[in-house]
């Protein structure tokens, strides 16, 4: 990959991707201890919820994005943490007009500040792949802490005022590094026929869709214990982590789709053993930021907007589970076979 020079080339920067794994991890805490306390709905109730919280957390992330590119100088990690908190003060756990409004603006929180980690660490990134990734690492570590705070323990939402603090306070501790109106991003080197962009865009599209859908389709028997749900999600962070690292070390190419093809029978025959399903899950969750590697190959002047297309790829792939539930273990197994592999020959096809 062609580096431009800047003020987090190669790994100096690395500090912002590493602040920006805690804003992570605590943007999901937060979500994800309101979130879970709706849980226990009935199953129509819920799926809407969560239809309505997905649209606006993911879909939006584009629009963001874009507002970055017009205006380089919008604190939006500051927004997000104004609207997070209007969100969570908003919510009162009945239902009404105000609950749904609290959802809605805390939804639009985390939508301001994952762009805000994904624009700020790309800029500090000075071409590489694991800034990014450390950043969507820490989500899944929030995720599962989240919904122990809130479903496990059932916290009062007034305690989450301070992760909120937190928040604020590390956004504030990294804008000046990158909230910048002559700001120039870092040049990625992905793809084979960088001109090509609408075809890298829906490769990319299609990819990130495809394992949002795989993502809830592992079929998992073996987690009964809250500590193997801390070991799955923990798995996947650190697999999201390292996926960078190596993309880096080794070619993007050549992790994205040798990862991709491994994970399959590990996924497939890791039902009842854990062991198994940990690694399979490992390696799925590789390619997270390979694929959004590819869109700042071709969108290089909005990193926003690119990030944008991965999020709104996330939230397609979703749709069959909230249109249609689970399709059974054949069905799903059969799916990420055909579904996977497709992945890994496109990746073969676009990454160098």
């Amino acid at each position: 990959m062609k580096n431009r020079s800047g003020p987090g080339a190669g790994y100096a920067g690395l500090s912002q991707g590493i602040g920006y794994f805690f804003v992570h991890a605590l943007v999901e805490l937060v979500c994800f201890a309101i979130l879970s306390g709706y849980f226990t709905l009935e199953g129509g109730i819920i799926w809407t919820i969560a239809l309505v919280y997905d649209f606006f957390a993911f879909v939006l992330q584009g629009p963001i994005g874009d507002l970055n590119r017009r205006c380089k100088v919008l604190d939006i990690g500051s927004i997000g943490t104004a609207l997070m908190l209007a969100g969570v003060l908003m919510i009162t756990g009945s239902s009404g007009f105000l609950n749904i409004l609290g959802l809605i603006l805390l939804a639009l929180g985390n939508a301001f500040l994952h762009e805000a980690g994904a624009i700020s660490t790309t800029v500090m990134s000075g071409g590489k792949l694991l800034h990014s990734a450390l950043f969507v690492a820490g989500g899944s570590f929030g995720l599962i802490t989240g919904q122990v705070l809130g479903g496990v323990l059932k916290i009062s939402r007034f305690w989450l005022l301070l992760p909120l603090a937190v928040i604020e306070l590390l956004v504030l501790l990294t804008n000046r590094r990158w909230l910048n109106q002559a700001v120039r991003y870092p040049d990625f080197d992905l793809v084979k026929q960088p001109d090509r962009h609408s075809a890298i865009c829906l490769a990319a599209f299609a990819v990130t869709a495809v394992r949002s859908f795989i993502g809830y389709a592992i079929p998992i028997s073996w987690k009964k214990e809250l500590w193997q749900s801390f070991l799955l999600f923990g798995m996947m962070g650190l697999g999201k982590a390292l996926g960078g690292y190596l993309a880096d070390r080794f070619g993007a190419r050549r992790v994205g789709v040798w990862s991709t093809i491994l994970c399959i029978p590990f996924l497939l025959f890791g039902k009842d053993l854990m062991p198994v399903s940990v690694f399979g899950v490992f390696c799925f969750s590789l390619t997270m930021s390979i694929t959004f590697g590819m869109l700042l190959s071709v969108i290089r002047e909005s990193p926003g907007s690119a990030f944008g297309v991965t999020t709104a790829a996330l939230f397609v792939g979703l749709l069959p589970v909230f249109l249609f539930g689970s399709f059974g273990y054949l069905a799903n197994s059969i799916l990420i076979v055909i579904l996977s592999l497709g992945s890994a020959f496109v990746l073969n096809r676009t990454l160098k």
